[in-house]
């Protein structure tokens, strides 16, 4: 069978067409691409970029089995990703939740360009399980307190 090779060009998404009607130069799903932030002329142009790789075992680096991770969030601004984890599943009875003193819970943060990583908190009142993700993270920004830890 011969394989199709397409060159994206137009760098246009097209989800409205079936993918057999699509044209060439366009597409209807994409991976390991980023969207360009510039001022320029090719703001919102699509570029290649590398595919994921493990940077971190947080197992060795933290020293202890952390569990599983759970959630994460990425702070681009400054390089770092906050990590959460623990080692707990909730094995909640008509729908109660069931709150587990001997949970290994924490957060941990690493910072991509130092190569550091930090365990931020860590302890049961977290209240992590592995059958409740945390999808959705903010992150609030105190200067004063990150003044102090210099």
């Amino acid at each position: 069978m011969a394989e199709v090779k397409n060159a994206f060009l137009k760098s246009k998404m097209n989800k409205d067409l079936d993918a057999r009607l699509v044209p060439s130069g366009e597409y209807r799903d994409a991976q390991n691409i980023q969207i360009s932030k510039s001022e320029g002329d090719d703001v919102g142009a699509l570029e290649n970029v590398l595919g994921n790789s493990s940077v971190v075992n947080f197992t060795t680096k933290a020293g202890y089995n952390v569990g599983d991770c759970i959630g994460y969030f990425v702070d681009e601004f400054n390089s770092i990703v906050y990590l959460f984890f623990t080692d707990y599943t909730d094995p909640r009875t008509l729908g109660q939740s069931i709150y587990s003193t001997t949970a290994k819970n924490s957060i941990f943060s690493y910072d991509i360009n130092g190569d550091i990583t930090t365990k931020l908190i860590e302890g049961a009142f977290l209240n992590f399980s592995k059958d409740r993700p945390i999808l959705s993270v903010n992150l609030f920004c105190c200067t004063d307190y990150f003044e102090q830890l210099k």
